[in-house]
C-alpha cells in the first residue's frame, strides 16, 4: 500500500496463507442448502446454539470451511430482514481457514472472500477472531481494535446471538495494526474503520458454531469427496488456477439418515458405561418391586451423561 508521502507499507493478504491452504488436510465446501439450514438454526427457536457450545468441537486442528455467500445473505435476509450484511455485501464465496488447538475447544479463524467485482481477487480479512468454547479469552471494547486489543461483539436485540458472539473475540492483524498505528486517522474515520472490519467477520461465528452442532447431533451428514483432477486438467488448457482436493457437505439434516448397517453389529451389545438410573418400578412374575435410583455400568468405560438438545427450524 503506498502512501501520499511515498512510503509503501507490506500487509499482509490472501497469498500469503495459500501454502497453509494447499496443505490443509481437511478442507469442506457446504452446499447451499447447509449453509441456509445452519443460518436458520442460528435465528430460530428451541434450546438455541447458546445453550449447546459445551458439545462443540472443531473436527481437525488445521480446517478450511467454504460457502456460497449469496446463499447466506438469502436466508439471513429471510431470517433477518434489514440485514445490512444481506443487503449490501456483493460477495460470490467466502471462506475461513481454522488453527484449532488439540482439544478442540479454542481455534484462531481467518476470514477470505472473493468480491465479485473485477479483478476477482480472493481478499483476507484485516481482523482474526478468536474462538474459545470455553469463554477464556479476555476483551476490550470495540473502540481499542486499531490499538491491537481483542474485542468483544454484543448484540443486545437478540439473546441467542449475544451468547454466540460472547465466545469470541475479535483481534486486528499485526501489520494491519502497526499501519494504522503510523498514520494519523480522525475520530470518525477509524470508528468507520472499525465498525467496517467487525463487520466483516462477525457473521462467521454463528455460522460455524451451527455447523459444528449439526456434525455433533448429526455425524451423517453427507460427506461426498470431490477430486478435481479432470476438472483441473480442463483448468490448466484455459490457463485457470487449479482446485485443490476438498469434501463437499450436504444435507438432509434432521431426518432419519439412510444407512445400511450390519445386521450382527446391531445385536452386540457393549458392556454399560456408568451412568445413573433412575427408580422405577420392575415386575418379576406376579411381583412388583420398586428399584430406587442407583448408579450403573463400569467407570473404566467412561461416564454417559444425559442431554436432549431441542432443534426447531423456522416455518
Amino acid at each position: 500500500m503506498r502512501q501520499d508521502d511515498g512510503s509503501c507499507w507490506r500487509l499482509r493478504g490472501a497469498s500469503d496463507f495459500a501454502p497453509q491452504l494447499r496443505e490443509c488436510p481437511l478442507r469442506y465446501v457446504l452446499s447451499d442448502e447447509l449453509v441456509r439450514t445452519c443460518i436458520a438454526l442460528t435465528y430460530a427457536g428451541g434450546d438455541g446454539l447458546g445453550g449447546c457450545l459445551d458439545l462443540l468441537h472443531l473436527p481437525a486442528e488445521r480446517l478450511w470451511i467454504e460457502w456460497s455467500e449469496a446463499a447466506r445473505c438469502e436466508e439471513l435476509a429471510r431470517c433477518w430482514p434489514g440485514c445490512a450484511r444481506a443487503a449490501g455485501w456483493d460477495v460470490v464465496r467466502a471462506g475461513m481457514l481454522i488453527a484449532a488447538h488439540p482439544g478442540g475447544r479454542s481455534a484462531r479463524l481467518r476470514t477470505f472472500w472473493l468480491p465479485r467485482s473485477e479483478p476477482q481477487e480472493p481478499v483476507l480479512a484485516p481482523v482474526e477472531t478468536l474462538l474459545d468454547l470455553d469463554g477464556g479469552v479476555s476483551a476490550s471494547p470495540t473502540g481499542a481494535l486499531l490499538e491491537g486489543h481483542a474485542v468483544a461483539l454484543a448484540d443486545s436485540g437478540d439473546d441467542g446471538t449475544d451468547a454466540l458472539l460472547h465466545c469470541a473475540r475479535f483481534r486486528l492483524d499485526a501489520l494491519w495494526q502497526e499501519y494504522y498505528g503510523r498514520v494519523t486517522l480522525g475520530a470518525a474515520l477509524r470508528a468507520q474503520l472499525t465498525e467496517q472490519a467487525l463487520a466483516s467477520v462477525a457473521f462467521d461465528v454463528p455460522l460455524l458454531l451451527a455447523l459444528l452442532l449439526l456434525l455433533c447431533v448429526r455425524d451423517d451428514l453427507v460427506r461426498a469427496p470431490v477430486n478435481p483432477h479432470r476438472l483441473n486438467a480442463k483448468r490448466a488448457r484455459l490457463g485457470k488456477a487449479p482446485l485443490l482436493e476438498h469434501l463437499e457437505i450436504s444435507c438432509p439434516v434432521l431426518t432419519p439418515p439412510a444407512t445400511a448397517r450390519d445386521a450382527a453389529s446391531e445385536h452386540a451389545r457393549r458392556a454399560p458405561r456408568l451412568h445413573h438410573v433412575r427408580g422405577h418400578l420392575v415386575r418379576r412374575h406376579d411381583s412388583l418391586y420398586w428399584r430406587s435410583p442407583h448408579w450403573r455400568g463400569h467407570v473404566r468405560l467412561g461416564c454417559v451423561r444425559s442431554r436432549t438438545v431441542e432443534l426447531r427450524l423456522p416455518d
